[in-house]
């Protein structure tokens, strides 16, 4: 019953969501990642204390114990390598000669605790725990960091909580929580995006961005719900119309990462796809050099002066020499690719709003006319695909 269908379903049928606002986070999720969990705390659709009794709720499994998670047990930390519990979801919690106590994003996934029962000879009590909150437990005791979005979110709702500790407010938890994140109410027509995004950084007015328009309603009765996922296509690396065929049957935002990864790779040296989300240009996943690894330094507030922010900002590419600007060299250092004679940046656009950015270059050599041609087409089948993912999504 678990998953991002389950819990959707489950907070319509319990009055706490809108089959819209459903939508909106659906969209969200497979834009920007992440659980759908995440992605309503983010839009201020629920509170993190909140989610984590709807999910104990939907699955069935206790909530994990506060002082536990604060102060797991040194030995069930060590019963799986740090990078298998961070891919696994899993937070161990504690161990005694027969059972293992471990907290899980999703305690249904019977594949995960067979994993854990054969790493440690213990059978496992599942207990669960939101994603925001398991992320910062493995950061905070196996220092496993935390991609920027949690990081993001973590802070904000701590210094809600900061702040009505010192001064009491008497306005419902959730007017202060709305508030605190950015969200006001909304236009006609308008969907919110934060308004204020890592204040160490920058603060800055982020502007509303037009709801999609043109779309069919949803039809009146139940949502739909997909059982099945399809599996991610397997294809050739060196294969142009293998890597398309994945693209476009990819089950999920990963995989399509993945295959236009490697698409851009036939043609350039280097290449890395950015998010743009909630004001910021941040690093999702890199290929070629050392831009795996390095990706993640790559954070650029959307309203500086950089060729990154400029393409995200006015959905134009950038072609050209690495930039002069103190930003994008600094960018450029830390990615390792300072030294390379020029750079595109295109920018992938779903229904008329960037979400993502691609970053090429060819090292020495400079970039051909007919690769950007090939790299611009490889923009709209990802957010072909993406539009693809989220009509899914959507039970569409």
């Amino acid at each position: 019953m678990g998953g991002a269908f389950g819990l959707g379903a489950y907070l319509i049928d319990q009055g706490v969501l809108t089959r819209d606002a459903l939508a909106a986070a659906l969209e969200a999720q497979v834009v920007y990642g992440g659980r759908l969990g995440t992605n309503l705390v983010e839009l201020g659709l629920v509170d993190l204390d909140q989610l984590a009794d709807h999910l104990s709720a939907l699955t069935g499994a206790p909530l994990a114990p506060k002082d536990w998670v604060e102060r797991p047990d040194a030995r069930a930390l060590a019963c799986l390598p740090k990078q298998q519990l961070a891919d696994h979801g899993v937070l161990p919690l504690r161990m005694d000669a027969t059972k293992l106590h471990a907290a899980l994003l999703d305690p249904s996934d019977a594949s995960v605790i067979a994993t854990l029962a054969r790493a440690t000879g213990r059978s496992v009590v599942a207990y669960v725990l939101p994603e925001l909150r398991l992320r910062f437990a493995l950061e905070r005791h196996l220092g496993i960091p935390r991609p920027v979005r949690f990081v993001n979110v973590a802070k904000k709702l701590e210094r809600v909580r900061r702040d009505a500790a010192a001064e009491p407010d008497p306005r419902p938890e959730e007017v202060r929580l709305r508030d605190a994140l950015g969200i006001r109410p909304l236009g006609a027509g308008e969907d919110l995006i934060d308004e204020r995004d890592f204040a160490t950084l920058h603060e800055r007015l982020v502007e509303a961005r037009e709801r999609a328009a043109g779309g069919p309603a949803d039809a009146p009765g139940e949502l739909v719900l997909a059982d099945v996922v399809p599996e991610e296509v397997p294809a050739d690396p060196n294969d142009p119309v293998s890597l398309e065929a994945a693209l476009a049957a990819s089950p999920d935002r990963d995989a399509a990462v993945r295959a236009a990864l490697a698409l851009a790779r036939l043609h350039v040296e280097a290449a890395a796809l950015l998010v743009v989300h909630r004001g910021m240009v941040i690093g999702l996943a890199g290929s070629g050099g050392d831009l795996e690894r390095r990706i993640g330094a790559l954070l650029v507030p959307i309203d500086a002066e950089s060729v990154f922010a400029h393409a995200a900002a006015a959905n134009e590419p950038y072609r050209g020499a690495p930039p002069a600007g103190t930003l994008d060299a600094r960018v450029l250092r830390a990615l390792a690719r300072a030294a390379v004679r020029e750079v595109a940046v295109l920018p992938v656009a779903v229904r008329g709003r960037v979400v993502n950015l691609l970053y090429v270059d060819h090292g020495a050599r400079p970039l051909a006319e007919t690769a950007l041609g090939a790299l611009s087409s490889l923009t709209v089948c990802v957010a072909r695909c993406y539009e693809r993912l989220i009509l899914a999504q959507k039970g569409g």
